[in-house]
């Protein structure tokens, strides 16, 4: 069973391939990489060749036929796939997903060399540039493919990468592949940070009702980068004051999330129970 890792834009995939491979000998294959040369050789940035891209789907055939061909081939060993779509396209694999707050992947974005395909004057033209980058790439693989990279249902393992370093995600990953390899149920697991979860309330509405907060699972929905917490409100508060790194959620996509709020009471009493304070903020606190 090959490994194929997505994720996010600067949610450190590659890093974290890299590591894996280091520790482990696996072998990676990056579409990134290709990507970025090609936007080199182009003379243009790799938002500018997404945005070619999904007129003309050329290159996207060749990455994904060349995909196919290399997962197929080597069938007795396991390759690392650093790689946007290769969950989608390689039959047997371990799906993982890195999620990660937009400030923290402007961030490491900002300060990685990518040959001067991806150079940013600051952290919040980085954040901006990614965020529309990422929603270019996220329609044109519907598009294309008619398959959402966002959609976390789709994978085996969904990973919070904002508050801890890549060896610990890299330990993470292959530890939860291992439990996966091993079990008979082989079953899918969405970790995320407390630290990461921003409490929702339905528009007009200051508090969920006791049932949605006393919840004994935490359930949420991802909007824009978020991952907002609609259920089990206590458990998440429970999970920060006893400095829990990750905790286990259940997700829900097919709520709407153009009514729901973040308060800012509500942010302050997670705040004050895990002693923190958020990376960065969503559009709708009030």
């Amino acid at each position: 069973m090959h490994i194929t890792i997505t994720g996010m834009l600067g949610s450190g995939k590659s890093t974290v391939c890299r590591i894996i491979s280091e520790q482990t000998g696996y072998e990676v294959y990056s579409t990134g990489k290709i990507q970025r040369q090609v936007a080199a050789q182009k003379g243009i940035s790799t938002l500018e060749l997404n945005k070619m891209m999904s007129d003309n789907t050329e290159l996207d055939n060749i990455i994904d036929n060349e995909t196919v061909r290399i997962s197929d081939a080597v069938k007795d060993r396991i390759i690392l796939f650093d790689s946007r779509m290769a969950w989608f396209f390689v039959k047997q694999s371990y799906k993982v997903f890195l999620t990660v707050d937009p400030l923290v992947a402007a961030q490491r974005v900002a300060k990685a060399d990518r040959g001067g395909v991806e150079d940013y004057t600051d952290v919040n033209e980085a954040k901006q540039k990614l965020l529309e980058r990422a929603a270019a790439e996220h329609e044109r693989f519907i598009k294309i493919y008619g398959a959402d990279y966002w959609d976390y249902n789709n994978y085996d393992l969904v990973l919070d990468a904002t508050w801890h370093d890549p060896h610990t995600l890299a330990s993470i990953v292959m530890g939860q592949f291992a439990m996966f390899t091993e079990s008979d149920e082989q079953q899918s697991a969405i970790l995320i940070s407390p630290k990461s979860l921003y409490p929702v309330f339905m528009e007009g509405k200051k508090q969920p009702d006791k049932q949605s907060w006393n919840a004994a699972n935490v359930r949420i929905v991802a909007d824009n980068h978020y991952n907002y917490v609609i259920k089990g409100h206590a458990v998440v508060l429970r999970a920060l004051e006893n400095r829990t790194e990750f905790i286990s959620v259940l997700y829900n996509k097919d709520i709407k999330t153009d009514n729901l709020v973040v308060h800012k009471d509500s942010l302050s009493l997670f705040e004050k129970y895990g002693e923190f304070k958020y990376k960065s903020l969503p559009d709708n606190v009030i």
